[in-house]
């Protein structure tokens, strides 16, 4: 079950481009969903008074004002708000907005993309002290080490079946995960090897490539009305496919790197070691 807990940490590098007292953040404009979700992890949902239209969990923040989309966000909208704190993810833009922000004296906190758990325990306890939540930022850094480290432990030993992620999936090619996404963490958390390498981000691979590769999980996006049934013949020809192992991840969710993260990789974990209980 994919049930928010307040015992979960927040991902990203937190780069504070101005210093917020606590007392002060008492308005606060979320851009982008995990940080949304970072901020009712330190118990301080009740302190956002807008949300970018990414920002759909938990329930609650939907019915919170919408200021639209983080990368394409305006000024003019977020100010008129009066926000005491602006927490901005990875990508918010475009930067001539974000200067406008800055220029008017709002406070801002900028995420870092990192998809590392490194840098979710540390930052997690930056943005407590942020907030006035030194206290909850420490126990949930805690608890987030112990229960990633549980999933770390359970695959000590074992072997990493190869595991690719897949977007924009087409006839003749996809788009694919490589090292430096969230994606290929992920899979590395989980007990995978991505055996993609050679590049960063996301590059565009032909179906014989992939074909090729032949990996014996594949992930890939999840798109609301296209079931693994319609995916192409070549995607099905893997060893993924003829073994159905064929997954989706929500992006929001299992991509984000956000306060539901050990969940996600306890979720993954058991898509590519079926063998092994996982208890997110």
């Amino acid at each position: 079950m994919r049930r928010y807990n307040n015992h979960f940490a927040l991902a990203g590098l937190l780069l504070a481009v101005f210093t917020v007292t606590a007392s002060a953040a008492d308005r606060i404009v979320t851009l982008g969903g995990a940080v949304t979700e970072f901020v009712f992890a330190l118990d301080s949902g009740d302190r956002i008074v807008a949300r970018d239209s990414s920002s759909l969990y938990p329930e609650p923040v939907r019915a919170l004002p919408d200021v639209g989309y983080f990368r394409t966000i305006g000024a003019e909208g977020v100010l008129a708000l009066r926000p005491s704190l602006v927490l901005a993810a990875h990508g918010t833009g475009p930067e001539s907005q974000v200067r406008l922000l800055e220029q008017a004296g709002v406070p801002l906190v900028r995420f870092d993309g990192a998809p590392s758990s490194r840098a979710v325990l540390a930052n997690l306890r930056r943005l407590g002290s942020a907030l006035g939540r030194e206290a909850e930022a420490e126990a949930l850094a805690e608890e987030l080490r112990d229960r990633l480290g549980a999933v770390q432990r359970q695959l000590e030993g074992v072997r990493r079946p190869t595991a690719v992620f897949l977007m924009q999936i087409s006839a003749t090619s996809a788009s694919a995960a490589f090292p430096g996404t969230a994606a290929d963490a992920l899979i590395a958390l989980a007990g995978g090897a991505n055996p993609l390498s050679g590049n960063s981000g996301y590059k565009t691979l032909t179906a014989e490539a992939l074909l090729r590769i032949d990996p014996e999980v594949v992930f890939h996006a999840e798109i609301p009305g296209q079931a693994t049934a319609r995916l192409p013949g070549w995607l099905k020809a893997t060893r993924a496919g003829r073994a159905g192992r064929i997954h989706t991840l929500d992006l929001g969710f299992h991509l984000s790197f956000g306060p539901r993260l050990a969940e996600a990789v306890s979720e993954t974990a058991a898509l590519i070691h079926p063998d092994l209980d996982f208890n997110p």
